[in-house]
């Protein structure tokens, strides 16, 4: 271990996810010293439940050199319809739930189906579905509304100590995702198909079902998210995802997913979503333009976009 850090030059440092991380962070805290304290750890943790798992879904394709613009729009479907039945029907929420699920799998799995036979790029197919879906959800709910029962909301307001208990349950999650990846037979195929799809097909992993699959399970993270921003603002909104697409691409590449694909880390990712979140939760408490901070988020991702560059060209 000794060796592995004397052989660790500047440029390795500083050409790391983990750096740029830890950097947003320290300017975070340094800008807003009251995001230490336990009342906004909390509510950071809790903007970045729906954030960890947008940015896992992204991650997931990404690995495959795939991506999904839809992600976003799915979570606005989720939210919506979710508001939208509960509200009607509020003694059925938990078959609700699993139906919400169940569309946002089924969404996905069009999604890699598409991407997987029809010959078309990820980008050109996610971006259309991304689009008919918003207009499927200000179809559903032109604006706010509709409203979810007490015990569907504690899924965002329930703590355990400083800690929300959903952002604990995903965060398990996640290391158990992580933990599949680098463990099994199952991630290894992934990573391989990533680095060189054709090569992974001559040996022998069927590539197409591993990318439809991951399409789905992109488009059932997503349903989860939708439904957990249900559960915290109470109510259905048909932009609520809107801002989630750009926000997952950029917490993948921070936590250490490759444009190229073969890299993800779900752990990296994870820390991503917090640390964006942090810095979501300062610029709002410093009053900063929305307009502003869409700049300084397409910044963050131009920036994550050129050390992925610099990490590939070194190596």
């Amino acid at each position: 271990m000794t060796a592995a850090l004397r052989s660790l030059r500047p440029r390795d440092i500083v050409g790391s996810p983990l750096f740029l991380l830890v950097l947003l962070l320290a300017i975070g805290v340094a800008i807003e010293p009251a995001v230490t304290g336990e009342r906004a750890i909390r509510n950071i943790l809790t903007s970045a439940t729906p954030l960890i798992l947008a940015g896992i879904a992204q991650a997931l394709v990404i690995l495959v050199g795939g991506i999904d613009l839809s992600i976003g729009a799915v979570i606005s479907v989720a939210n919506v319809v979710a508001a939208a039945l509960m509200t009607a029907y509020p003694d059925m929420t938990a078959v609700i739930v699993v139906g919400v699920l169940a569309l946002g799998a089924g969404i996905g799995l069009i999604n890699g189906l598409l991407c997987a036979f029809s010959g078309a790029s990820p980008f050109i197919i996610t971006l259309a579905m991304g689009i008919a879906l918003q207009g499927v959800a200000l179809q559903i709910m032109y604006q706010p509304g509709g409203t979810v029962g007490a015990g569907f909301r504690q899924i965002a307001r329930a703590n355990w100590g400083a800690l929300p208990v959903a952002t604990v349950v995903v965060v398990a999650l996640a290391l158990l995702l992580a933990v599949l990846i680098r463990r099994t037979s199952w991630g290894v195929s992934l990573i391989a198909i990533g680095g060189n799809a054709a090569s992974a097909r001559l040996s022998g992993i069927a590539v197409k079902r591993q990318t439809v699959l991951l399409y789905a399970l992109s488009g059932f993270l997503a349903a989860c998210a939708g439904l957990f921003l249900a559960a915290r603002i109470s109510s259905g909104d048909p932009l609520v995802g809107d801002p989630v697409t750009l926000d997952s691409i950029t917490v993948a590449v921070l936590g250490g997913s490759s444009f190229l694909g073969g890299s993800i880390s779900i752990v990296g990712t994870t820390v991503a979503a917090i640390v964006l979140a942090m810095i979501n939760t300062v610029l709002n408490l410093k009053d900063v333009s929305p307009f502003c901070q869409l700049m300084l988020k397409g910044a963050i991702l131009i920036l994550a976009l050129s050390l992925d560059l610099f990490r590939r060209r070194k190596g």
